[in-house]
């Protein structure tokens, strides 16, 4: 009798999560098998159209579309982009967030408020963002170039400069992630045990050295969650180039997922999209592998 109702309890409990796995995949496994297996077809406009749900219309390709990716000059320079990007976005945003975490890890009056106002820019949508940065980096009537103009510099169109287009939106990201990171690592900061560094101070150790020794190791595991992040998040960077210069000036900011997301909506060429989604999947994968058997070689 027990063996029953214990079987009953379990065909309930999967009753329960059953619409869960429907919708998951309805939304998430099904468009992945679709967008592999259209990375090796030809697939144009009109048969797209006509197609069903769960047909993929066109011949089959083999391995063109990737071939030919990594073939296009268009593609082999919005990786570069990207990469520029996470130079700028990755370094930058991870040492801000520890710098801001080490500041706001004290027991201080109104150090609440002040963690929260470093949080703020984080629930502020992209595109207020992007409209934000629009506004303070506008070549003509910016705040940035007036308060040069102040000191006798004359500040640069900066978003339509191929100089300096990039940077701006790098500093952008930075400035809206940089809140959440510095979270991150506060809550590694608050569980290390305060006994360390009070044998540091008797040791008569510096607060570099104390950072150095005591610190950066015993967040170790934190930054690679926070490098790992970082990367993907550069990698995807997408709506802040979108909004901020459109790809512009030339090709100066075009990224990844923005020339994929022209290939796949503007010009509806689904197979060579798809495919360069999943090449840049596979490099997605890779760096995270190589990130973390460094990040374990060195905590050992």
């Amino acid at each position: 009798m027990r063996s029953i109702k214990r079987h009953l309890g379990d065909i309930n409990a999967y009753l329960f999560i059953l619409p869960s796995f429907v919708i998951l995949g309805m939304f998430l496994v099904y468009p992945v098998i679709w967008s592999v297996a259209a990375s090796f077809k030809d697939i144009q406009p009109i048969t797209l159209r006509q197609a069903g749900l769960f047909e993929i219309p066109g011949h089959f390709v083999g391995f063109d579309h990737y071939a030919a990716a990594l073939n296009n000059r268009l593609f082999i320079k919005a990786v570069i982009n990207t990469l520029y990007f996470g130079v700028i976005f990755i370094p930058i945003t991870m040492l801000g967030s520890i710098v801001l975490a080490m500041l706001v890890n004290k027991k201080l009056p109104g150090v609440n408020m002040v963690r929260s106002v470093f949080f703020v820019p984080y629930i502020i949508s992209v595109v207020s963002a992007s409209l934000i940065f629009i506004f303070l980096f506008n070549g003509e009537k910016g705040l940035v170039n007036a308060l040069l103009s102040q000191i006798g510099i004359s500040g640069p169109h900066w978003l339509t400069s191929t100089l300096w287009a990039m940077p701006v939106i790098a500093i952008m990201t930075c400035w809206r992630n940089i809140g959440y990171f510095m979270l991150i690592y506060l809550s590694g900061l608050q569980n290390i045990p305060k006994d360390l560094y009070e044998v540091a101070d008797v040791e008569g150790a510096t607060a570099l050295q104390k950072f150095k020794y005591v610190t950066w190791p015993l967040l170790g595991r934190i930054s690679l969650v926070v490098i790992i992040l970082l990367m993907i998040n550069s990698l995807n960077v997408f709506q802040e180039v979108y909004i901020m210069t459109g790809g512009g000036p030339g090709d100066s900011t075009i990224t990844v997922p923005f020339l994929i997301f022209n290939r796949a909506f503007k010009y509806y060429e689904i197979g060579p999209a798809a495919a360069m989604s999943y090449l840049l999947f596979i490099v997605v994968v890779i760096v995270t592998i190589i990130q973390k058997k460094i990040v374990n070689n060195r905590l050992g």
